[in-house]
């Protein structure tokens, strides 16, 4: 760990075993540590509250008891509420909205827990800002953001756009651990995150799909259409754009019963209303663009460069040969289904992640 010991570290504590167990390593290693609980946004639809799994009662609590066994102070910061509505959720919403497959993840950890948060944190006083996610931070001339140890807990695709500002002022505690090792030591310590179910879909709704979501939110935008193939034929129905992404198999209807074998998504037109889809080959794409990109060195390559790209979280890491600064060509070695525009696109060199940015088509 970097910095000398008794240098203050604010935690982001969501109530989950990940974040208590960062907060006890890290007071016995001699920081002085204090826990920060966010109160996020919340869905009220009518007469019924839907609470943002992050920040609900029974999280609250369980964060709390954590930082009472421990000794340290909490703090439940609510100020980002509208700022987390505004710059995840509606971000959420409108991509949807325009046929992208955003990922909300990537956002709020840019500009609320290593954004808002990291500054609010800073102005109390804090030195360093600890999650609990899983990845690693090593030093070598510069910081390096690296995989957590545990590749099927590994949460460094969410963390791209980090520079070294602030990776000099960040810890990852469990990225040098495996998930099961993370609850063995929660269990060890008797702490009340311990038995906390851990939940793996996105905070602000309810459902593990976020199609119910849509429907409550933006339902104005959820229309019906023609499901048309790659030569415009209309073949089929839609039950409304923003319910579907690009590989995608199902939910939409085929009437021309000269169509036969699976067919998957390959585009929306927006403007038209229509779903595009087409069968395997010509869902899959070798090249495409990345805009908004973002290099944790500050420099991007100067030249053509063979690396790794990671097109969703816990996909494959697929090569690819990439060249430019701010937007940037992907070409990979093979052919890959599945690549949606929105979504990020983060490279990889063995264990460390340089870059990424959002997935764009030329028309867009």
């Amino acid at each position: 760990m970097r910095g000398m010991k008794k240098q203050k570290v604010a935690v982001a504590m969501s109530g989950g075993v990940d974040s208590g167990v960062a907060a006890v390593l890290l007071v016995k290693q001699g920081y002085k540590v204090a826990g920060f609980h966010l109160q996020l946004w919340s869905e009220r639809e009518k007469d019924q509250t839907f609470l943002n799994k992050c920040c609900d009662t029974a999280s609250l609590q369980s964060a709390q008891r954590t930082a009472s066994q421990l000794k340290i102070p909490f703090f439940k910061v609510d100020f980002v509420a509208p700022l987390f509505k505004k710059r995840v959720v509606d971000y959420f919403l409108r991509e949807y909205g325009l046929g992208r497959t955003p990922n909300p993840c990537v956002v709020c950890n840019r500009f609320i827990k290593f954004g808002e948060l990291m500054t609010y944190a800073q102005n109390l006083g804090h030195d360093y800002l600890a999650t609990g996610h899983y990845a690693r931070i090593v030093k070598n001339k510069q910081f390096h953001l690296l995989k957590g140890k545990d590749k099927k807990k590994d949460q460094s695709y969410f963390l791209y756009n980090l520079n070294q500002k602030k990776l000099a002022k960040i810890f990852f505690p469990v990225g040098d651990y495996q998930k099961k090792e993370v609850i063995k030591m929660a269990k060890k310590w008797q702490l009340p995150v311990a038995e906390r179910p851990e939940s793996q879909e996105i905070c602000f709704f309810p459902e593990d799909d976020y199609r119910p979501f849509l429907k409550r939110q933006i339902k104005e935008k959820i229309i019906p259409g023609e499901v048309v193939n790659l030569k415009g034929q209309v073949i089929g129905k839609h039950l409304g754009l923003p319910l579907y992404t690009v590989g995608q198999r199902h939910g939409f209807k085929i009437t021309d019963k000269k169509v036969l074998g699976p067919l998957y998504v390959v585009d929306k037109k927006v403007k038209k209303n229509q779903l595009v889809v087409g069968f395997g080959k010509e869902v899959e794409k070798k090249e495409f663009l990345v805009k908004d990109v973002n290099w944790l060195s500050g420099n991007p390559p100067k030249k053509e460069i063979k690396c790794q790209v990671r097109i969703r979280h816990q996909g494959d890491l697929l090569k690819a040969r990439i060249r430019g600064k701010k937007e940037v060509k992907v070409v990979l070695d093979e052919s890959e289904r599945g690549v949606a525009p929105g979504q990020a696109a983060v490279f990889y060199q063995g264990e460390e992640v340089f870059g990424g940015g959002i997935i764009s088509l030329n028309r867009d």
